[in-house]
This record gives C-alpha cells, structure tokens and sequence, in this order.
C-alpha cells in the first residue's frame, strides 16, 4: 500500500470522527457560522481526501489505470464517503443531521481536490 493511500485512510478516520462526534461535544463559535466557516472545512476535508487518494492510487505498484480513470474513481469515492457520513449523522443519539447544503459542500471539495491533482500532473508533465 503506498504512503498517499495510507495517509487517505487515516485522513478518511479523521473525518468520520469529526462527522460522527455527537453535536453536543462540538463547540460553537458565533463568528464561524456569520463566515460559514463550517461548509469551507467540508469542502477542504473531501478535497483532501481526493488528492491523496489520487495520489496513492496513481502511485501504486503495477498500475494501469489512466490518470482520468484514477481522478473519477478517488473523487467518486471522496463523495460517496461524503453522503455517508451525512447519512451517518442521522444516527439516533448523536445530536446530529445530515444536511444537503453539506453534502454539496463535500461534493464541492471532492471534485476540487480532483481537478487540484490534474492540475498537478498537466504542470509535472508540461515541465518533463
């Protein structure tokens, strides 16, 4: 397993503890809600694990994917993980709520951390 697809992983448990900490432990802070500070973290949380799951899976030993192939399928993942965890928050007892305006957020950052990765390798092969 390479290093980026270890490091996805890890950031994907990140996530789900963020995303399924009941709502009572979560602090409040009035000046994030007037900047909408909660939908830029969605967006930044699923890019992030866009790119490293494109990474890890360009990166691994005998692939054969193409990078277009690579970029669909970590960002298909990235919002599919996304709309579970807003699935998850309907869970009885967490004090939580899925909510569609995250799940664009999520989906926002899933497909932005894809187009950053391409962006990445156009320039790296530009350059080569």
């Amino acid at each position: 397993m390479t290093r980026f697809l270890r490091l996805a992983i890890t950031w994907a448990l990140i996530i789900a503890a963020l995303c399924l900490t009941p709502g009572k432990a979560i602090p409040s802070w009035e000046w994030a809600d007037l900047l909408s500070v909660d939908k830029m973290v969605h967006m930044l949380m699923f890019g992030v694990l866009s790119y490293l799951l494109a990474r890890g899976f360009r990166d691994r030993i005998g692939n054969t994917w193409s990078n277009s192939r690579i970029l669909v399928i970590a960002g298909l993942l990235s919002v599919g993980y996304g709309a579970l965890m807003e699935v998850l928050q309907e869970i009885p007892g967490l004090g939580r709520h899925g909510d569609l305006v995250d799940l664009t957020a999520n989906t926002i950052g899933a497909v932005g951390g894809a187009v950053l990765v391409r962006r990445l390798w156009m320039k790296k092969a530009a350059v080569a």
